[in-house]
């Protein structure tokens, strides 16, 4: 992921050339969303595979891609190995992560449009219902680093 955003200014540059300054702006800011839920994504993928190494969890009973929500992912640690994620996380990443996941479901299932679900779970006062969200770069690469600690710390309770 740090690669394809090291990679945007390029993209920018060279689909700004071929097409227009609006068709880079669009096909950057593309990038930017999808890599938000390729890193959503991939935290799904290793928190489930991980989990599955737990002695008794898979007895217990866990709805599909569970570990896209935060608190119900962090609830299954509980229970399993009695650590949830704010044990591992200050308050601040994990208010952090809470938004980027939550931002995430709206990309995926709003087309990025604010609504109030949004406002209650993530806290995000920035946004009113019926806006447009703005994914910066910014948000993905602290994402990233979220994922890779909270991950790193999982893996050291294993």
């Amino acid at each position: 992921m740090r690669k394809s955003l090291a990679a945007l200014p390029a993209i920018r540059e060279a689909v700004q050339a071929y097409s227009g300054v609006d068709a880079a702006e669009n096909m950057v800011r593309e990038i930017v969303e999808n890599s938000l839920a390729r890193t959503v994504g991939a935290f799904q993928r290793v928190t489930e595979a991980l989990f599955e190494r737990v002695p008794g969890s898979r007895s217990i009973h866990r709805r599909k891609n569970v570990f896209q929500s935060i608190a119900e992912g962090s609830e299954l640690w509980r229970v399993t190995i009695g650590k949830r994620y704010d044990d591992l996380l200050t308050p601040a990443e994990m208010a952090d992560l809470t938004r980027f996941f939550q931002q995430r479901h709206l990309l995926a299932h709003c087309e990025g449009i604010v609504d109030q679900e949004y406002i209650t779970k993530s806290g995000d006062q920035t946004y009113a219902v019926g806006q447009r969200l703005v994914v910066r770069v910014e948000v993905v690469h602290r994402t990233v680093n979220l994922v890779s600690k909270l991950t790193d710390e999982l893996r050291k309770l294993m």
